[in-house]
């Protein structure tokens, strides 16, 4: 026992710059460290445990796809009713006489966009795709948009 004493003593001055010195420093502050977490096993159901509430999870409804506007087909594969009602829209000369007139709207599909094409001309008259125009924005006017 007093073996160990003295090796203790000797260690503690050792550590101590070897008792060379009378004045003492500061011992340095612990670093934190890493303790060991136990792992812990998820207990086993008991009979006792009842649900409070079930909760369902519910998807939302998927989106509709963006409307893709049709492309004209050529007049060679239009009705020829069509045609022959693209040119009096021609003849109706503008947009208060065109708009006016319900028949018209047969250029258009449902969402206001011209089902046949313009014909090219250098003139600045109303044509199939300004009447379009027009019909969408009364239809989005309509549904408030």
């Amino acid at each position: 026992m007093q073996k160990r004493k003295i090796i203790t003593i000797a260690l503690l001055s050792a550590s101590a710059g070897c008792g060379a010195s009378s004045s003492r420093s500061a011992a340095p502050a612990p670093q934190p460290g890493r303790l060991p977490v136990p792992e812990v096993a998820a207990a086993p159901p008991t009979s006792t445990t009842t649900p409070i509430a079930g909760v369902e999870l519910v998807g939302l409804p998927a989106a509709a796809p963006p409307y893709v506007a049709p492309i004209p087909a050529a007049d060679a594969a239009q009705p020829r009713e069509r045609l022959e009602l693209r040119n009096e829209l021609y003849q109706a000369g503008n947009h208060d006489r065109a708009i006016g007139e319900a028949r018209f709207r047969a250029l258009c599909d449902e969402h206001g966009y011209p089902l046949v094409g313009n014909v090219s001309g250098k003139s600045m008259r109303y044509d199939v795709s300004a009447y379009c125009t027009d019909v969408r924005t009364e239809i989005l006017a309509k549904n408030g948009a």
